[in-house]
């Protein structure tokens, strides 16, 4: 299906579910159908404003389109109205002089970040700030590409002197998990959502009563089913690039965004303990 295709299918799903909606929803749902480009950039107060409605009719009028939320109705707009990574990777051929190749690469990882961002629950993000900061534990989960990310919010919550431990190994995961408490968290990284170790031992860690955050690509997954807080990055990973740096780039933003938002917003100054850690590490 192409793209207009796509697009067309998406207004046309619309228009049929207008006899379903209030009056105050059919202005919603007006506006999103003849501002598709617009819509993926606002958030739900502002199209809500731009509609002259309450937020609570926006989401309303979501779901009776059969969406979880107003950010589930961006992704699906997104999709249809926004150029797809791989149609640029699928023109790298060995051809393709160095040039090339890095410019497509670099546009896909472009891509991912601002297509991660008009997406986010920004709502999600800042209840996952907020679980770290009470934790008792923290324990991070990353395996395969996904280690790297786990190892980097490892090392920027051990920057704020949270008890935070990185596990890339499946039989260790399990046993940190058996000592886990309602207490604790366990952050769990997995672009797939499906790899089998990370998703057991999600499952070990929240039937222990600790609280799940999952970072998965866009989608439903086993693990995001498990989450009790589950962030999501948008990229195109093709057959070139097995693990692409689309989609880390989106991961480790997400991670850097949350750690700079703990930092900044700490009743008992993080901020400064950053520095103080820092100095230990000069000569």
């Amino acid at each position: 299906m192409s793209r207009q295709e796509s697009q067309n299918a998406l207004v046309l799903k619309i228009h049929s579910a207008m006899s379903k909606l209030s009056k105050s929803e059919q202005v919603v749902a007006k506006y999103v159908t003849e501002h598709p480009e617009q819509v993926i950039y606002l958030s739900v107060a502002a199209l809500a404003e731009n509609c002259g409605v309450s937020d609570p009719t926006v989401v309303r009028m979501c779901q009776k389109l059969g969406y979880s939320g107003y950010q589930s109705l961006k992704l699906a707009m997104a999709a249809a109205v926004v150029p797809p990574t791989q149609a640029v990777h699928e023109t790298i051929t060995t051809e393709d002089d160095m040039r090339a190749v890095t410019e497509k690469v670099f546009q896909s990882a472009v891509y991912a970040l601002q297509f991660t961002k008009d997406t986010l629950d920004f709502t999600a993000m800042e209840a996952a700030s907020q679980t770290l900061r009470s934790a008792r534990k923290i324990v991070i989960f990353g395996m395969g590409a996904s280690g790297p990310i786990a190892a980097d919010l490892h090392h920027k919550l051990l920057r704020l002197g949270m008890d935070a431990t990185v596990y890339t190994d499946a039989h260790l995961q399990a046993i940190a998990c058996s000592y886990l408490t309602e207490q604790d968290v366990v952050f769990a990284v997995s672009h797939s959502g499906s790899s089998k170790a990370v998703v057991d031992n999600a499952g070990i860690a929240k039937k222990r009563g600790a609280k799940i955050i999952t970072l998965t690509s866009s989608g439903k997954s086993p693990l995001s089913k498990l989450s009790d807080i589950c962030l999501t990055t948008v990229s195109s990973e093709t057959k070139y690039r097995v693990v692409a740096i689309s989609s880390r780039a989106a991961a480790l933003t997400i991670v850097d965004s949350i750690y700079t938002y703990l930092a900044m917003h700490s009743e008992d100054a993080m901020s400064l303990k950053v520095e103080k850690s820092m100095e230990h590490l000069k000569y």
